[in-house]
């Protein structure tokens, strides 16, 4: 598979600190591809400096061969770049529905159509509500639409968030934790949604730490530790590595 994204030799420091040292990976276009690793391990670091959120201290990261390192996080979601977060970011007081319309690309329309309500207008919202709750629908929460996101579960407004993300109409999708306060059910219509997105042409980087989600879904992982990477390969490989079963996954007792 051709690479849609590379990171070589990505670093970032806080201070004396190093969250990162030294990651290099590739994530295949079309692919699922899993991040695990201990607490601490420097994932969501590694999501930051992906996504804009943060800029690596050393290193470079290619989207598409070209070098995206250092550009704010609007820039990157215009070339593609969509994440959800491991605390939600959604609006309280606006409804599902109007909380992913905030995220779409939404066609201008001018002073008078707006000042008049001309049917330009009314058809750009027409348009926009409906692909909202076309990605509602996609994620499994269709029916909380008009529902404020603060009044909904925890789980149901993880749906929202990444019906959010999918609104950017994203290549790369970073999703951070997706399946936290999810229920057994939850999980596996989330499973089946991430399964489903290559063929749509989204590729996935998960970070979880639900390892029957992470391994029924990933093509490939890679695992990090105290900021470097310890292993990839093939989930049954990684499962199976003494450094990952060591600094990770632990072993069964028996």
């Amino acid at each position: 598979m051709t690479a849609l994204l590379e990171l070589q030799n990505v670093s970032r420091h806080f201070g004396g600190v190093a969250a990162l040292n030294g990651v290099s990976l590739s994530i295949p276009a079309g692919a699922v591809v899993g991040l695990i690793g201990p607490n601490g391990s420097g994932k969501t670091t590694l999501m930051n400096v992906i996504s804009g959120v943060d800029t690596p201290t050393t290193g470079a990261i290619l989207l598409d061969g070209a070098a995206v390192q250092g550009k704010p996080a609007n820039q990157l979601a215009r070339l593609g770049v969509a994440r959800t977060f491991q605390h939600i970011r959604l609006i309280p007081d606006l409804t599902a529905l109007q909380n992913v319309v905030l995220a779409l690309h939404v066609p201008t329309a001018g002073p008078l159509d707006i000042l008049l309500r001309l049917p330009r207008l009314r058809r750009i919202e027409a348009e926009c509500d409906a692909r909202a709750i076309a990605l509602l629908e996609q994620v499994g929460a269709g029916r909380h639409a008009r529902t404020p996101a603060g009044d909904l579960s925890y789980g149901d407004r993880r749906r929202i968030e990444i019906a959010r993300a999918l609104a950017l109409d994203p290549r790369l999708l970073l999703l951070d934790e997706p399946a936290a306060g999810m229920t057994r059910q939850e999980r596996i219509a989330l499973r089946d949604l991430i399964a489903v997105l290559p063929s749509q042409g989204v590729t996935v980087l998960l970070v979880e730490h639900d390892m029957d989600l992470v391994m029924g879904v990933c093509d490939e992982i890679h695992v990090l530790n105290l900021g470097r990477p310890i292993a990839s390969g093939k989930p049954a490989a990684v499962r199976a590595d003494p450094k990952v079963i060591e600094a990770y996954l632990g072993v069964d007792d028996a």
